[in-house]
């Protein structure tokens, strides 16, 4: 690591080096494979139909079974790999490294993992002759792990002190600059082992960081024991859409330290296990719910998971599809037929701070169990906050269910329902145009509200959008900013009387309550009172014409949210702290406005529920997108281990609908309105794909 690293000035820079040419991935076709090394086993993936792409692994990468040659000319080494890719038409991006830093630092858990540094595995002029014989088939430079390398270190100082100057902050504008900072510096590396050469960052955790800091390609690592694959989908669509950059995710089948595999005399490593790793359908959910969210490389780790040979042991025998590589190839003789980019259909934007640094826990099975901040800094309740909001619209996401840890189960855990349906995660630097195109926003956590981003939110909510603020973001250091036109109200102004020294004094004064009261019918919630646990809501003031939609239910009943209109669309301001628990549990979101934002989000065009109901479906995720001419797709996925049945309510459809993927069934369409109602039976742990012209 470099002494500069903690300086600023350096991200300028290297973020001007390299924002030209992350526009290079702008294009990226559809690249769908599996990861080999070794000429025999590339080939083979070509004969299986296994897709257009090749993951070449690190050099040196322990897996598979072919040894690698230190020279790179040598009958397993690089180019080797690279001259088979080319032989059987496969573009190939290459694994350069692991976390974070300029030195090798081996290791395993009690050292907070291993990292491969700058060059160690293949060098800058062997990269630059890779590009100059590959030309655009050389799709880009992999570097892995690399938020996970910063958060596993970060966590214990003794870890940290093997790369101080990444740490040195000690505020959350200094974590991004230090994480972006050295982000950039190996987007230049890079970008400068040859004209054209592309950079992609695995950023599981930290994505928009990895968009922002000049990644071409940002790729989310699914299953393994990493964050739900709902959470990462959310990150990667929002990131991608607000930075205008391609995407992908690649899929790893280690579970609980082994591998799936199918024969153990083609694939002797130790953690190649006969009925070990992940479950083939999770892979296949993986894959499609990834598809529908956009993504252009889906690709898979391991090459042991994907084929076996015909007769286990006689190495005279050809080769067959193994469990994993049955999925890939479906997906794949899929997916080539509707290779255009996909715009997925999502009407709700979780707006965080771009200097927020939240991460989930529950990383690598308890290596790091505890949300974090860029790695080191404590959580507060702003951030608990955004845990509460993501277990309302992904329930399960943190894997806080008894057991989610064992075994073979994956849900919730690896995966999360999304009752509300899709959500993307955008920072407080998207542009106006991009944060425009959706429906609804809702702000999570604190916000830095300068006067660019307050006059960004009043351009949105002036164009038609709907905002979802906290009276708490609307601070500026401790002082709360007033902006009456805006929001139709005040925030803890009033001129309050004493209640000891029976005299008017100027104050801000709180409300704790334990019961909202609904005022105004509204999506989604109902018109009861909701016992809530105990909160405490900031004094608001509202202006006439501003709607109160929800009050206390104590004896002043004092408003809870407000409604605002503002040019073509409006502003709701909520006056419970944080949306959540006051007192026992801070990530807990009150029940009213879990239901609120429930209702928020299913405002868009589609809406997935249980049958005969409004309310939403359980144990099943879904995403729907645009395919240009080819009409729009939705994709479901049941995580449940029996059969579910859901009804899809499409309102304005492009026409007919018919499964193109998957085992479930269509079993009955209606006529509801200005919408058609679909009804559909989603077999167990299983994808269906529905496609509507």
């Amino acid at each position: 690591m470099q002494p500069h690293l903690a300086a600023t000035w350096v991200l300028a820079a290297l973020l001007g080096a390299v924002c030209g040419h992350a526009g290079l991935a702008a294009e990226l076709p559809l690249l769908v494979g599996g990861q080999a090394h070794g000429a025999e086993n590339i080939r083979t993936l070509a004969e299986l139909g296994l897709g257009n792409f090749v993951w070449i692994p690190k050099p040196g990468y322990s897996m598979g079974n072919r040894p690698w040659d230190r020279d790179p000319k040598g009958p397993n080494g690089i180019l080797t790999d690279v001259d088979a890719c080319l032989a059987h038409g496969f573009s190939f991006a290459i694994s350069q490294r692991r976390g974070l830093g300029t030195l090798w630092r081996p290791g395993g858990g009690e050292y907070g993992g291993d990292g491969w540094g700058d060059d160690v595995l293949v060098d800058a002029a062997t990269m630059g002759e890779i590009a100059r014989r590959a030309g655009p088939r050389f799709a880009g430079v992999h570097a892995e792990e690399l938020d996970i390398d910063f958060i596993q270190n970060g966590r214990r100082a003794s870890y940290r002190s093997r790369l101080p100057e990444l740490y040195a902050f000690s505020d959350r504008a200094g974590g991004r600059a230090h994480l972006e900072t050295e982000l950039a510096r190996l987007a230049t590396t890079y970008h400068g082992y040859a004209p054209g050469v592309q950079y992609w960052a695995n950023m599981s955790l930290l994505q928009h960081s990895g968009f922002r800091a000049g990644a071409d390609v940002v790729l989310g690592e699914l299953l393994e024991s990493l964050p739900t694959t709902e959470l990462q989908l959310a990150f990667l669509r929002g990131g991608g859409r607000q930075f205008g950059r391609p995407w992908g995710v690649w899929v790893s089948p280690w579970n609980h330290g082994d591998v799936p595999c199918e024969d153990k005399s083609l694939w002797p490593a130790p953690p190649a296990v006969i009925g070990g790793g992940h479950a083939a359908s999770a892979f296949r959910r993986c894959l499609y719910l990834a598809y529908a969210s956009g993504a252009r490389v889906l690709t898979v780790q391991e090459t042991e998971p994907l084929f076996s040979r015909q007769e286990a042991g006689n190495p005279a025998s050809g080769y067959q599809l193994a469990a994993w590589g049955r999925e890939l190839k479906s997906f794949w003789d899929y997916a080539k037929s509707h290779p255009q980019a996909l715009q997925p259909l999502v009407t709700v934007a979780l707006l965080m701070d771009q200097d927020c640094g939240w991460a989930p826990g529950n990383l690598h099975g308890g290596w790091v169990d505890k949300e974090t901040v860029w790695a080191k800094l404590p959580v507060d309740d702003s951030d608990q906050m955004i845990s509460g909001v993501l277990e309302v619209l992904a329930p399960g996401f943190g894997r806080q269910a008894p057991g989610s840890w064992d075994k073979g189960r994956l849900y919730p855990g690896y995966f999360a329902s999304s009752p509300a349906g899709p959500f993307d995660v955008v920072q407080t630097d998207i542009s106006s145009a991009r944060l425009a195109t959706y429906p609804v926003v809702v702000a999570v956590g604190d916000l830095r509200l300068t006067p660019e981003l307050l006059s960004r939110l009043r351009d949105y909510v002036a164009g038609g959008g709907q905002l979802l603020l906290n009276a708490y973001q609307m601070r500026r250091d401790e002082a709360f900013v007033q902006d009456p036109e805006f929001l139709g109200t005040g925030i803890g102004t009033a001129t309050i009387a004493s209640e000891w020294a029976g005299q008017t004094i100027s104050g801000r004064r709180l409300y704790p309550a334990a019961q909202i009261v609904p005022l105004v019918a509204l999506p989604g919630v109902r018109t009861t009172p909701y016992t809530e646990p105990w909160f405490v809501a900031q004094d608001l003031q509202p202006l006439p014409g501003t709607e109160v939609l929800a009050s206390t239910a104590e004896k002043e009943g004092q408003p809870v949210l407000l409604r605002h209109a503002f040019g073509q669309g409006s502003v709701y301001l909520c006056a419970a702290e944080y949306m959540t628990d006051g007192y026992q549990d801070r990530r807990r979101v009150l029940g009213y406005c879990a239901d609120l934002l429930r209702g928020l989000a299913t405002q868009g065009k589609v809406q997935v529920t249980a049958p005969g109901t409004a309310t939403p479906a359980p144990d099943v995720s879904w995403v729907a997108a645009r395919r240009g001419a080819d009409g729009t797709v939705l994709v479901l996925a049941n995580h449940a281990s029996a059969e579910r049945t859901v009804e899809v309510t499409w309102r304005a459809p492009d026409g007919n609908a018919q499964v193109e993927v998957g085992t479930g069934r269509l079993t009955a369409t209606r006529q509801a309105g200005d919408a058609v109602v679909f009804a559909l039976a989603l077999a167990a742990e299983d994808v269906l794909v529905l496609g509507v012209r």
